[in-house]
């Protein structure tokens, strides 16, 4: 099924760094019911761990800039395959963010079920 303009833009927004955590929230949320959205905010969220990491690593400059040109790298390998409109899972973290489930984070903030919103238009 091709996905949207609307969905691809939302889901190249779960990617900018640092600002992730807020858009992947709100992209989890306000595309709830798009599959590709879903699929792309936990990747970001994944993502935005990662950076969060390399941040506490800041004691071991070296580290923590090897780690931060990964991060980088995979921001853009994400939005590359979010512009492209496909579910591509980046390594390692793909499979770790897969774990989150689909739902959890739009039912944690706003306490109701995405089935919720379809059942009422």
């Amino acid at each position: 099924m091709a996905s949207s303009s609307g969905e691809r833009k939302w889901s190249i927004l779960c990617y900018i760094p640092i600002f992730n955590i807020v858009t992947c929230v709100i992209c989890a949320v306000h595309m709830a019911n798009s599959k590709l959205c879903r699929f792309h905010a936990r990747q970001g969220l994944v993502l935005f761990a990662l950076w969060f990491a390399t941040i506490i690593l800041a004691i071991f400059p070296l580290l923590s800039l090897m780690l931060w040109v990964v991060v980088i790298l995979l921001h853009v390998v994400g939005m590359m395959a979010a512009a492209a409109g496909k579910e591509t899972k980046i390594p390692i973290l793909g499979d770790l963010a897969m774990k989150i489930p689909e739902y959890h984070i739009f039912t944690l903030l706003t306490g109701k079920s995405p089935a919720d919103l379809e059942n009422k238009n």
